[in-house]
């Protein structure tokens, strides 16, 4: 299977803010922690725009893990929805 280039450079851009979140998080400075936030939701949007719903759904679930770790939240990523999400599928 080949991957797009679109596929490989967003999730090359997914990683390296994902392991940036996980630094920020720990030194608790909530602008960076707010950066780091709003690079992976512009991630998240670009790869729905390019039709890439799993690696969409990635994200969106490292940013809902993230929440356990700094009191920042985005309303389009709320902990609430992955839970309904996650049961509506287990009850297909």
């Amino acid at each position: 299977m080949t991957q797009s280039a679109a596929f490989r450079h967003l999730l090359n851009h997914f990683r390296s803010h994902k392991l940036s979140l996980l630094l920020k998080a720990t030194t608790g400075d909530s602008i960076k922690i707010a950066l780091a936030l709003g690079a992976l939701d512009c991630l998240y949007w670009q790869a729905l725009g390019n039709g890439l719903t799993n690696l969409a759904k990635g994200i969106s679930r490292t940013i809902v893990y993230s929440y356990r770790y700094h009191p920042m939240r985005l309303p389009c990523h709320s902990p609430v929805s992955q839970a309904s999400d996650n049961q509506n599928m287990e009850a297909a």
